[in-house]
């Protein structure tokens, strides 16, 4: 069942489960004695640095995270100790809201006075303030966008309070459910910590936003980055740019729908066509993270909430510094010296090598200018501002690039024009690395390989037939033996995927938008396979799907089948040029040979022609005893395994006509099976291969009425009563008897 913290009841359970004094020892101590340290200090000490200095710099209530923002002339200046410590000890009124009230413009009056100071406003530095003067009314989550995040929680989203009332609201819930808090330090340090523990317990792993910083129980906050692959490409430029942005989340903050806010954005853009104004929707959605999409309704996500609330653009760094690739390696690069235009636009270009030209990093550089973490000057380059320093300080991996090589802009180009060389790889070999030890005819594997590469573009296969002929080993042996003709890893070019019943589109094979988290791609494996491929285009790879007949391949494989055709691009998602570090098109795969594994009985879908017009078929029915190259293998002595392979030839010989008969994987479980019962002290070779064969061959027994299917039973029972299996012949003979009265007979009934 989902936690709802919106339910009295299970926010006190849920309260009633967290043991502080267990789970932060350390943080609880070193907090209480903070309070302690603050309860106890009258007006003078107050305003003395020493104290300030430690209140605002050195306090436990939460970790700074983005809070450095400098106050060193602000702690030299008496007037303003003054004043904080004289407004600190003024009594609170008894009544809420005129409490809240004050507490309000206290807030406001430290931002305004600390303007003189800097041009930063460092909420977290104000809010861990007043946790220490208000212990009663704030909680250790100083952090706005946390903040918020437990408050929709615990309320809903229906209401929206400013950041100092949301506070007082999180404690006076906690005041409520539990009852009151003491007034000594060690009651107030364990309260004020309970939303923490609930936020990173329980709100923050149930989120369905984008997490761009991480909470842990200790009180740390961490940006978390994503990996470069999975990193939005670039920032795109937007007219109004930053304007744009506020108007358009004034606009949603009730929730609308994509036309709505198409036409919204029609009336501020008259002159753009709607293609455009839908890509500015994509950048709000999956550039800056501030507006989401669920069921249709477009709303604000915390960060863009924050952003319409403060005005403040920092409040959307976290997610342009873990999210988009570059941004990173561009203030890192900055903190260590200045650079010049052209130097970031290289830069840039060795994160990003499909950046080609120079628009894409101009793009780039004119946002972070917008969001005031570069500063320019003619003489000198670009330089990091006050607030790009402290976000640089906050980088705490070693940024990464993006590891494509020379050929990935041939792919991205011409891949239709490049594909492997298969005249040049030595034929014989290839066969001989397959055939060897397996019952595959040398003819077989030429069918196979020819077939598939025969044409320029259309490299699919299907191998159809007799359940456990070796069509899977086939393929996979192929795939292999391909790769190291042209001296490559399997394990890097060769792709199995299992098909699954219930496939209606593609979205198992190549990803899909996550409805829960709007902003995430869900990237099944074999997108980052066909991704890999995209960029080495002379290298073969292979896809083996295995029982691709479990679903309609009309369905789950219908791009490759059109694209195959046309040649086109295969088509990812509509999301813009890149969405979560997936492109929208990647060029049809040449160098991509598929090959599909079917059998076809009742449990499985037919192949339309839509399939087979594309495929090069071939099947697996011949069983032929002497091709088997394992017999010696077993444990058994020659006669047993003379017996054996008598009895076997018989069944394939007259159930074959009939396709009842059996493949490689049922004769080696045949002699494992009797290999394993040899070694039992009353071992009997006929009782035991009676028992295998009622076991493994006659299951499969089953059809409707036909002569042929009679004459089949009837000479399998004389090949059982002959080779003395009396179990299994009765078995057959009650089949018969099936038939002749029904017009069916199956093994189960």
């Amino acid at each position: 069942m989902q936690l709802d913290l919106t339910n009295d009841d299970q926010l006190k359970r849920v309260l009633l489960d967290l043991n502080p004094q267990k789970l932060n020892p350390d943080w609880l101590g070193e907090l209480e004695g903070f309070l302690a340290y603050v309860q106890q200090a009258d007006l003078q000490m107050r305003g003395t640095k020493e104290f300030q200095q430690r209140l605002w710099e050195e306090n436990p209530v939460s970790s700074l995270g983005m809070g450095t923002v400098s106050l060193g002339s602000a702690l030299d200046d008496s007037s303003f100790r003054e004043w904080l410590a004289e407004t600190s000890l003024r009594p609170l009124a008894s009544a809420p809201d005129a409490r809240l009230l004050q507490i309000k413009a206290f807030h406001g009056e430290i931002v305004e006075k600390l303007k003189a100071f800097t041009s930063r406003t460092p909420q977290i530095k104000i809010f861990r303030v007043l946790t220490a003067f208000y212990p009663r009314y704030f909680s250790t989550i100083t952090n706005v966008r946390m903040a918020l995040a437990c408050h929709r929680a615990w309320f809903g989203t229906e209401k929206k309070p400013d950041p100092v009332a949301r506070q007082i609201q999180l404690m006076e819930r906690i005041n409520t459910t539990l009852g009151p808090c003491g007034d000594d330090a060690s009651a107030l340090s364990e309260r004020m910590t309970l939303p923490w523990l609930v936020f990173t317990r329980h709100v923050q792993p149930a989120s369905s936003e984008a997490v761009a910083e991480t909470a842990s129980p200790s009180g740390d906050i961490e940006l978390k980055p994503l990996p470069a692959l999975q990193r939005r490409k670039g920032l795109t430029s937007i007219s109004g740019g930053l304007a744009t942005i506020i108007s358009a989340l004034s606009f949603v903050e009730r929730g609308v729908n994509r036309e709505e806010l198409l036409d919204f954005l029609k009336s501020e853009f008259p002159d753009h066509r709607d293609s455009t104004l839908r890509t500015v929707m994509n950048i709000l959605k999956n550039e800056f993270f501030v507006v989401q999409e669920v069921n249709g309704v477009i709303t604000q996500t915390t960060s863009g909430e924050l952003y319409l609330e403060s005005n403040d653009p920092q409040e959307l760094i976290p997610h342009l510094l873990t999210r988009v690739l570059g941004v990173d390696h561009v203030l890192c690069a900055l903190a260590k010296q200045s650079l010049t235009t052209a130097d970031i636009i290289v830069l840039l270009k060795e994160v990003n090598p499909g950046w080609t030209s120079d628009f894409a990093p101009r793009a780039m550089m004119k946002w972070l200018r917008d969001f005031d973490l570069l500063e320019f000057d003619s003489t000198k380059g670009y330089s990091l501002s006050e607030e790009g320093r402290s976000w640089a300080e906050q980088i705490q991996w070693s940024p990464e690039k993006l590891q494509f090589d020379s050929s990935m802009e041939v792919a991205e180009e011409s891949l239709s024009d490049v594909s492997p060389d298969m005249t040049s790889l030595d034929q014989a070999a290839l066969v001989y690395q397959i055939t060897a030890n397996a019952a595959f005819a040398v003819r077989t594997v030429n069918q196979l390989h020819f077939g598939l590469w025969a044409h320029p573009r259309r490299h699919f296969a299907v191998l159809s037939g007799l359940s456990g002929s070796g069509k899977t080993l086939l393929a996979r042996r192929y795939a292999e033996a391909l790769s190291s003709q042209f001296s490559k890893a399997p394990e890097k070019n060769v792709f199995i995927q299992v098909v699954q019943p219930g496939w209606y589109d593609p979205a198992p094979l190549f990803g899909y938008i996550n409805p829960l988290v709007p902003d995430n791609y869900v990237r099944p494996p074999l997108l980052d396979f066909l991704l890999l491929a995209a960029t080495h285009p002379s290298q073969p790879f292979t896809v083996i799907l295995d029982e691709m007949n479990l679903s309609h391949p009309e369905q789950y494989f219908a791009p490759l089948l059109s694209a195959m055709e046309s040649g086109d691009r295969l088509r990812l998602h509509n999301e813009g040029q890149s969405f979560d570090g997936v492109p929208s098109t990647i060029p049809y795969p040449n160098n991509v040979a598929f090959i599909g594994t079917v059998n076809m009985d009742e449990t499985t879908h037919g192949l339309s022609d839509k399939v087979l017009d594309r495929a090069f078929t071939l099947e697996f029915w011949e069983i032929n005893l002497a091709d088997y190259p394992n017999w010696g293998e077993f444990d058994l002595s020659s006669s047993d395994i003379a017996k054996v392979r008598s009895c076997l030839e018989e069944l394939l010989t007259v159930l074959a006509p009939e396709r009842l008969h059996f493949g490689w994987r049922t004769v080696g479980d045949v002699l494992s099976y009797l290999a394993l019962a040899s070694k039992a002290e009353h071992y009997n070779l006929i009782s035991a291969l009676d028992d295998v064969i009622y076991a493994r061959v006659l299951p499969k027994l089953r059809g409707s009425e036909s002569q042929r299917l009679h004459d089949a039973l009837d000479k399998t029972a004389a090949v059982l009563k002959g080779q003395g299996l009396l179990r299994c012949s009765v078995k057959v003979n009650s089949l018969k008897v099936d038939l002749a009265d029904t017009g069916l007979m199956r093994f189960w009934r």
